[in-house]
């Protein structure tokens, strides 16, 4: 074609043999300068191969090839990678070529959703203006056209190319290995980028699978699976071909190419394929995904095992979704993301009933799981009856003497706890530590969480001596599991490090504490949960050692993280405002102190009810607040609630309260600040306490 006079004029192009025409367009590109020649989509090994044996370093002009391929050899070669465009630029594209071919969109136009959705595809955002300017239709009518029929919108023609956006991805596709296309259609099913490499290893039992029934598919040319499957190799084949952008630890592959992927599968194929691609990620999801040592995998797979499941949840494919739901939710649960943790834990539990029924052990799991997001974000009653019924389910499926018990108890228990039911947890908590050491052995790390929850009960109920051997045993035995620094280990230092504090030692718990803090907050990150929990309890150390200029920022510090976690009314945030506000008191500070104390106060008999040690708490540090104010009448009648809550404490469990003989000096110094005559006051204390 370059021989007609309408290009180089030569004399050849009336020759009937091409290699003479070829001979002489070449002689051409020799013997002249300031030419440019574009050979234009060479995605074939033959075309390659065809274009390098053409090429001569004699040529005088400029030659670009335009081509999937990216294994041109850079000794001949300089290429240049063209990327997608970005948003805002892809944007301003589908907006300048509606106008260029004679449709103005309007000014109010806002054409980045199609942006995005094309993925800033030059070819596609090329597909796209053409087709709304042929439709005059908007850009919000063309998106909501392309979810509805994309592999239709995907097959236009575009005037003035030769393929559509999904045949130019499928002629790279004919050109692959069969591991390559089993590679490739499996990405279809994930997110886009940053898929793990790790997630195709070529020993991945579902990648083989994969690969033998690709190459035994209808409708397709029989292909010969290989013996083994070279994930490496099929990697590096599909980013020759720019399907894929391949880095050391993983790929990314355009939506577009995803889309034309699993657009062209007919309804069992999809469903086989989705099926294969659960499978892969679930594969790879660790076990116990609340182990900090398990979460830069998890990290790595959430936003594929979040589209997996997405696309599983259009084919009502149950299992392994449910699994893999669950696992996810536990992760973020873990890492305190809450609100991203509860709809994946609620959905899990809706498939485990669809699937097996009301009464089966995976669906004891589940409710024990979503029991105890509910109970970290305060809806106790609504935890509660789940975890009834989880200690139920795993009662007759596995016998009262089983490990899965043994954690249903210990989570109903701590519930109690929490809810001021002391009496009736610490029962439980006996009969779980017995079960986990009669299965698991005594060194368990099962035992070890009994241990440190039945010690928490034992420091509640004011049995320090009977707490503290408990919360040494399960210090060892979580070193001895998980090693120095896990957050396993953090929660025994920061349990034992608040005993001793309890016990005034606190030249012994200072160092505990500290360590507690480096290592939740190195592996858990500086805005968790635990993190909180170890500068308030540091803080609260620092100010009764006479440090509250380095106390109250971590204090403050403790305060916005857990208002940020759980928001403004959680009990949590309630101890850290009562820290602050201690401390302010402590700094004489009063006006400042006064609102945190009252808004404590406020979200503790909302959350915990009226008679719960944590509101005796708040009520003291506002009488006490309140008595320094010189506001004797108004402190009055706090302390007297203060005292009768920890009589009704030690009627409910027979153990006296470790803060009862404090409440009552306390009770007593303000009567006599009050000026009441000493009869009167051993009446009024002995009609709160019950007994002096």
């Amino acid at each position: 074609a370059l021989c007609r006079a309408d290009v180089l004029n030569l004399p050849e192009a009336a020759e009937k043999e091409q290699e003479a025409q070829l001979q002489a367009v070449c002689r051409w590109l020799r013997e002249n300068r300031r030419w440019l020649l574009v050979f234009d989509s060479v995605d074939s090994a033959e075309a390659a191969q065809a274009v390098r044996g053409l090429l001569s370093p004699q040529w005088a002009g400029h030659v670009i090839i335009t081509s999937r391929r990216s294994d041109w050899p850079s000794t001949m070669f300089l290429p240049l990678s063209v990327d997608v465009l970005g948003e805002e630029e892809a944007a301003r594209f589908l907006c300048g070529r509606s106008r260029a071919r004679g449709f103005d969109p309007g000014p109010e136009a806002d054409p980045r959703a199609v942006a995005r959705e094309l993925g800033g595809l030059p070819l596609a955002l090329e597909q796209a203006a053409a087709y709304v300017q042929r439709h005059r239709i908007t850009f919000a009518e063309y998106l909501a056209r392309l979810k509805k029929s994309r592999p239709e919108l995907l097959k236009e023609e575009v005037p003035g190319y030769p393929k559509s956006v999904a045949e130019t991805w499928l002629v790279s596709e004919e050109q692959l290995s069969v591991p390559a296309r089993a590679i490739l259609r499996l990405a279809a099913f994930l997110a886009p980028d940053d898929i793990p490499r790790a997630l195709f290893a070529s020993d991945s039992k579902v990648l083989q699978e994969a690969v033998r029934g690709l190459a035994s598919e209808r409708g397709r040319k029989r292909a010969k699976p290989p013996n083994s499957v070279d994930s490496e190799s099929a990697l590096v084949e599909l980013a020759d071909h720019s399907l894929i952008t391949l880095t050391p630890k993983a790929f990314s592959c355009h939506r577009l190419v995803q889309a034309v992927q699993a657009d062209r599968l007919d309804p069992d194929t999809l469903r086989q394929w989705t099926e294969l691609a659960l499978r892969l990620v679930d594969e790879c999801v660790p076990v116990n995904t609340d182990d900090v040592r398990t979460w830069p995998v998890m990290q790595s797979v959430r936003a594929h095992a979040e589209t997996v499941v997405a696309h599983a949840d259009k084919l009502a494919i149950t299992q392994p979704t449910a699994r893999l739901v669950s696992q996810l939710g536990n992760f973020l649960y873990a890492r305190a993301l809450h609100r991203e943790a509860e709809p994946l834990m609620r959905q899990a539990l809706a498939i485990d009933e669809l699937s097996f029924g009301p009464r089966h052990p995976n669906v004891a799991s589940a409710l024990n799981n979503l029991a105890l997001l509910l109970k970290a974000t305060n809806r106790l009653g609504e935890a509660e009856p789940l975890m009834r019924r989880a200690l139920a389910v795993a009662e007759q499926s596995f016998g009262p003497q089983h490990p899965n018990v043994a954690t249903a108890l210990n989570n109903l228990a701590a519930l109690l706890q929490a809810t001021n039911r002391l009496a009736e947890a610490e029962p439980l908590m006996r009969r779980a530590v017995a079960v986990d050491e009669q299965t698991l052995g005594p060194y368990h790390p099962h035992v070890a969480r009994d241990l440190n929850n039945l010690a928490a009960l034992l420091q509640d109920t004011n049995r320090l001596v009977e707490a503290e051997p408990l919360m040494r045993r399960a210090l060892v035995i979580d070193e001895r599991s998980f090693g120095q620094d896990h957050p396993y280990v953090a929660n025994d230092l920061n349990s034992l490090a608040a005993l001793l504090q309890a016990s005034n030692r606190l030249a012994e718990a200072e160092p505990l504490m500290r360590r507690a803090l480096a290592i939740w907050a190195q592996s858990l990150g500086e805005n968790h949960p635990n993190v909180a929990s170890a500068l308030s309890n540091l803080g609260q150390l620092l100010e009764v050692t006479n440090r509250p200029e380095e106390a109250e920022p971590l204090m403050r510090r403790a305060l916005a993280i857990d208002e940020k976690c759980f928001g403004q009314d959680h009990p949590s945030v309630a101890i850290r405002l009562n820290n602050l506000a201690a401390l302010l008191h402590a700094t004489n500070r009063l006006a400042e102190a006064e609102p945190l104390m009252r808004r404590a106060l406020a979200v503790d008999e909302k959350s915990l009810g009226p008679d719960h040690p944590n509101v005796a708490r708040d009520l003291n540090n506002l009488a006490q607040l309140l008595k320094a104010a010189n506001r004797l009448g108004e402190a009055e009648p706090l302390i007297r609630r203060h005292v009768v809550i920890f009589r009704k404490f030690r009627e409910s469990t027979g153990h006296e309260h470790p803060h009862m003989k404090a409440a009552i000096r306390n009770y007593t110094a303000l009567l006599k600040a009050m000026g009441l005559p000493e009869e009167e006051i051993r009446r009024r204390v002995q009609e709160a306490a019950g007994r002096c």
